[in-house]
């Protein structure tokens, strides 16, 4: 009965994932000013078997559903008028980034995924030449999987059935993940991978789970979005903060403290190198099949910079410690109601994860996911500054949306501030709110 009770929830979770993907898809028609033109882009040449190399231009496919759609900017007024001929050449050198595909960098895992997906939907939605809404639905698969994942996450640090639902529901329906769920984006991967890879790290950890899972965990974060590899940090940090420190006390730490926390350290090991090696064999295969070097790729060239940004740098950690926060949302999501909640919700998660680390006891598993979560979160901001900085001698302004993958690890954390019943019936009430200044903000 418990089994049927929970399965019950997951799948009504799931549906509300969906129908808040069709609502946004619905009610948000315009090419996304966050890459989407890009991204669209890259999804329908994987559609069709292809990648995209650095140094691509927009296919005419891509640049005709824009004409017809709008873009979501200012830049829009220099986007010509609709043009559904294919007899017309459009000049990609018009578009945004000067018509290059910067999408080039990332693995082609999502484009894949939902290229296959959003075939299938094209078999049955009415919109059948549309690869845009059909490629935005087709997100839907990513928020519906990240349920499934949330679930059995929250379950495994003790949440019950009611507390789980409501993170839940507070999650998918917070307008930065739906924003990226809803539209085609590779962010929208950074729920479902953050929250697998943290419960198969929990779950192998109580001897429950083999290692391979975790590893398939951690190849997926890398094979989808290099900032996914927050969550690798997480767990990486997790894993430390779990080790017996008090081993450093004999007479030679160093050999004492990896024969105590021999158990931790090689997962720390492998799930890093696993990492490394799938983000190293997708750089190979990018540079293989680039047609220019990236410093030629306009944009790089607009973030430039020719001596280190340290103010800026100084200040990049509140870029991605807050990854809820959404400075960007679409028109018709800029309600007074979704507002007011939304950001309640991005302060109070960072809020109770600090409790979670305060008031958990010393040792604890939540102690340490609470720790090992704002840790890189917080870390995550500096760290993308100095990678763009060392490898390209660019600088920009770190996305909050980078961190959605650490989203998970935060909401797991702060749950075990909130098992009490009156606790549970307030994040409950939360939740509703949340879903329901969403759903009246759609049209």
């Amino acid at each position: 009965m418990n089994r049927l009770r929970s399965a019950a929830c997951v799948v009504a979770l799931m549906a509300l994932a969906l129908a808040l993907v069709i609502g946004h898809v619905h009610s948000y028609t315009e090419v996304s000013p966050v890459d989407e033109l890009q991204h669209l882009d890259y999804l329908i040449r994987a559609g069709d078997g292809h990648l995209v190399g650095l140094g691509d231009l927009f296919s005419q496919r891509s640049l005709r559903l824009e004409t017809c759609h709008r873009l979501d900017a200012e830049f829009d007024a220099k986007v010509p008028a609709c043009v559904t001929d294919p007899s017309i050449e459009l000049d990609p050198t018009t578009f945004q980034e000067s018509g290059f595909n910067t999408a080039a960098i990332h693995p082609p895992t999502y484009y894949v995924v939902d290229g296959v997906v959003a075939r299938v939907i094209a078999s049955v939605l009415p919109v059948k030449d549309d690869p845009l809404t059909n490629g935005r639905v087709a997100g839907a698969v990513w928020l519906m999987a990240a349920v499934g994942a949330l679930w059995l996450l929250l379950r495994e640090l003790g949440a019950n059935r009611l507390l789980s639902s409501a993170l839940i529901a507070i999650t998918i329906s917070a307008p930065t993940v739906l924003f990226a769920a809803a539209t085609i984006n590779t962010d929208g991967t950074s729920l479902l991978c953050g929250a697998l890879l943290v419960w198969a790290v929990i779950r192998w950890e109580r001897g429950r789970l083999p290692m391979w899972v975790v590893l398939a965990a951690a190849a997926l974060c890398a094979g989808t979005k290099v900032t996914n590899l927050i969550a690798v940090a997480v767990v990486v940090l997790y894993l430390l903060i779990r080790c017996n420190w008090s081993a450093w006390r004999s007479a030679r730490p160093e050999r004492e403290f990896v024969r105590v926390n021999r158990r931790r350290l090689l997962p720390v090991v492998w799930i890093s190198a696993t990492a490394v090696l799938v983000s190293g064999i997708w750089q190979v295969v990018a540079t293989s099949i680039a047609m220019v070097a990236g410093a030629d790729i306009p944009m790089t060239q607009r973030y430039t910079v020719t001596q280190f940004p340290m103010s800026q740098f100084i200040g990049s950690w509140r870029q991605t410690f807050d990854p809820l926060f959404g400075p960007y949302l679409p028109p018709f999501l800029r309600t007074d109601a979704v507002t007011l909640i939304s950001g309640l919700i991005a302060l109070l998660l960072i809020v109770f994860t600090i409790v979670a680390m305060v008031r958990s006891p010393r040792g604890s598993r939540d102690r340490a996911l609470a720790c090992a979560a704002l840790a890189a979160a917080a870390v995550a901001g500096p760290a993308i500054v100095l990678f763009n900085y060392g490898f390209q001698s660019v600088y920009v302004d770190i996305p909050f949306r980078y961190a959605l993958v650490a989203v998970p690890a935060l909401m797991a954390a702060a749950a075990a501030v909130l098992r009490g019943r009156w606790a549970t019936l307030l994040t409950t009430g939360l939740a509703v709110a949340s879903v329901a200044s969403v759903g009246i903000a759609f049209r």
